[in-house]
């Protein structure tokens, strides 16, 4: 938490925000708080600690700790595929949350409603890098906003936050946004390409993969493989080549919060990349290299992934 980063009591401000201190042991828990209560116990802090831009820094808390939540989502294919499973998602932690995807010409906006009262402007900051964090997962650590919406009008705790230095903000405007690159709701998560790699086939069909401790990782490898031998990559195969039953295969992509369909999907979209910025595949060669029937099976995929068509997506590359 932000506030014990920093070395400011949360007891006290949990107090006056009618909120338990139990909240510090259960942060995992499965209790429900009420939304204004931790509005309120957020701009109390602020005020009380001077940390005006509180809500910007509890908010740069890496996904990876927020449990299944933050697998979920780094688990998509394709940043469009994690911003989707951002908003269907945090509907299950606030259910009043209104969190979206919008397209204005060659770029997309990563918006976030109304706030309840935008002069209470650490949910808004808190909101902002949530969506940033996800937006950094295919974009990379180093990814800065050039164009941020912001519904506060108070710029005075925004000029000494180092990070929105070069970002062209506008206050005042109606939701919360974050401005992307069309193309880049293409792009893969970064620990997505960080899985799948070239591997040397052995020539032997007796060798039997095992699992190391991340079942799912080993999986994309093999699917990446299988599909790479020109075969369809099938759950049974799955089953098959790690020596698991299907249902024993299934139970470990539940416990990692992804599903065997999603990890086929994911392997793809990452294969179909690099073929599609090499010209030279037509987007009927890829179809096949990646073991879809017919090409529009492959267009409907990938648009499903990243919100466009694979034609689309070199359309954009030329821009």
């Amino acid at each position: 938490m932000a506030l014990e980063q920093k070395g400011i009591p949360v007891e006290r401000h949990l107090s006056r925000a009618n909120l338990s201190a139990d909240l510090l042991d259960n942060a995992d828990g499965d209790g429900i708080i009420s939304a204004i209560s931790m509005l309120d116990f957020a701009e109390s802090a602020a005020m009380d600690s001077g940390i005006r831009d509180l809500g910007f820094w509890a908010g740069t808390t890496p996904l990876s700790g927020y449990g299944n939540f933050g697998a979920r989502v780094a688990f998509a294919p394709s940043l469009y595929g994690a911003i989707k499973t951002f908003c269907n998602e945090v509907l299950s932690e606030c259910s009043e949350a209104d969190y979206y995807l919008s397209h204005e010409e060659s770029r997309a906006w990563f918006c976030h409603g109304p706030v309840p009262d935008p002069s209470q402007q650490q949910h808004e900051l808190y909101a902002l890098m949530i969506m940033t964090q996800v937006i950094k997962l295919a974009l990379g650590s180093d990814w800065h906003p050039s164009r941020v919406r912001l519904q506060t009008h108070n710029e005075t705790s925004l000029r000494n936050n180092d990070y929105l230095l070069k970002t062209n903000i506008e206050f005042g405007a109606p939701v919360t946004a974050i401005e992307i690159p069309f193309k880049g709701l293409a792009s893969a998560l970064k620990p997505a390409l960080e899985i799948i790699h070239d591997r040397k086939e052995s020539g032997s069909d007796s060798h039997k993969t095992r699992f190391p401790t991340d079942p799912a990782i080993a999986l994309q490898e093999l699917i990446a493989l299988t599909i790479k031998q020109s075969r369809q990559p099938t759950i049974e195969v799955a089953a098959e080549e790690t020596g698991l039953s299907k249902r024993t295969l299934q139970r470990h992509l539940e416990s990692k919060a992804t599903t065997y369909t999603r990890l086929v999907d994911q392997v793809r979209f990452n294969l179909a990349i690099p073929l599609l910025n090499d010209e030279s595949y037509s987007v009927t060669a890829i179809s096949y290299e990646l073991g879809y029937s017919n090409v529009a099976h492959f267009s409907r995929a990938f648009r499903r992934i990243t919100g466009m068509s694979p034609r689309s997506y070199r359309y954009l590359l030329k821009k």
